[in-house]
């Protein structure tokens, strides 16, 4: 080894331990703990700033915790990819052997007695069962003896844990319980989550059925993956749209989520055209973006129709307008990874024609 590539090695090696983290697949939550926060704030009450980062720092750490634990456990997998994309197919750092497997494996165990912390300093029962919950959830999605997503129950563990308990903590420990409001919007953006998780798992069906991994599109095949994907989407909107004329949704939160049906007809039309079915990485890859995105977007419209609502009605409590700027920091970074993404569409494009 030159002494140059002695000197660069811990630079290479940080790099692929921050790759790890997959840090982009972070935004999300700001979006869910936002929605819980403003739910209390809709119901009346005033935004408790400290329960309201606590929440946050939880989301952000059980989400790394994840990325790692996953990454250790899901190797034989991502190894046997060979068709991945920069949203599927793990970061490949462990894969490029740029990190080892312990570092991983030790970090997520790290990160997993944080989020036990955190969970202690949460001042209720309802909050510290459901923090806890969500932690076991989280660990045992790719972790033995449960290895969820290895069973065919991965999309509904995601789906359970980003539109389900993650508002639900961020709500309980600003009200002590879930109000009927958050219930309402959480399942139809659940049902769209799950199947967000069975597109990315379309991308990578081969290799998990060569080493044993049952996601859903492994279980029920292609054909049938596909279309319950596409059923989910007019059912999710459907829902909404019967709780809005039950009175359980206000029709300030109606109409933003509706706006989102258009990413939703265009996912389909992209199914349907056989986007995932020839395992293509340049094809794929804006399907798995939009389709993560979609979800995104929903919860992002979600919380924009809580907070209007809320101001609509001088019963709300207080704290409308941190909600309102963590929103707006959400569309910037948004709109900032947009701007990346297309960067590299464009870069890949003029290579492709290079070649």
């Amino acid at each position: 080894m030159t002494t140059l590539e002695k000197a660069t090695l811990p630079r290479t090696s940080v790099t692929g331990f921050i790759q790890l983290a997959r840090l982009r697949f972070l935004l999300y939550n700001l979006l869910p703990v936002a929605l819980g926060a403003a739910v209390a704030v809709h119901q009346g009450h005033a935004l408790h700033l400290g329960w309201y980062v606590l929440a946050q720092v939880f989301a952000w750490t059980v989400h790394v915790m994840t990325h790692y634990c996953n990454e250790y456990f899901d190797l034989d997998a991502d190894r046997a990819n060979m068709y991945f994309t920069p949203w599927t197919g793990g970061s490949r750092a462990l894969v490029d052997g740029r990190v080892a497997p312990v570092v991983a494996l030790g970090t997520a165990f790290l990160l997993w007695s944080v989020a036990h912390l955190l969970v202690v300093a949460m001042p209720s029962w309802p909050a510290r069962l459901l923090a806890t919950v969500t932690v076991a959830l989280a660990w045992f999605y790719t972790a033995p003896p449960a290895r969820l997503n290895y069973r065919g129950l991965g999309e509904l563990t995601v789906a359970a844990i980003l539109n389900g308990l993650w508002p639900a903590v961020a709500v309980v420990l600003q009200l002590g319980t879930v109000p009927g409001l958050l219930v309402a919007i959480l399942l139809p953006t659940a049902v769209l989550q799950a199947a967000r998780m069975m597109v990315m798992n379309l991308g990578d069906r081969r290799s998990d059925a060569t080493v044993g991994k049952r996601t859903l599109p492994v279980l029920v095949g292609y054909r049938r993956a596909v279309t319950v994907i596409v059923l989910a989407q007019p059912v999710a909107y459907l829902m909404l749209t019967g709780f809005a004329l039950a009175g359980w949704v206000p029709w300030l939160v109606w109409i933003p989520m509706m706006a989102t049906a258009v990413l939703s007809g265009w996912l389909v039309a992209q199914l349907r055209g056989g986007a995932m079915r020839d395992l293509k990485p340049e094809r794929m890859t804006p399907v798995v973006f939009w389709a993560s995105n979609h979800v995104s977007l929903v919860v992002a419209a979600a919380v924009l129709g809580v907070l209007l609502d809320t101001v609509a009605h001088p019963a709300g409590g207080r704290g409308t307008g941190v909600l309102g700027a963590v929103l707006t920091g959400y569309v910037v970074l948004f709109g900032y990874r947009l701007m990346l993404a297309r960067r590299r569409a464009t870069r890949d494009e003029r290579q492709g024609a290079e070649n």
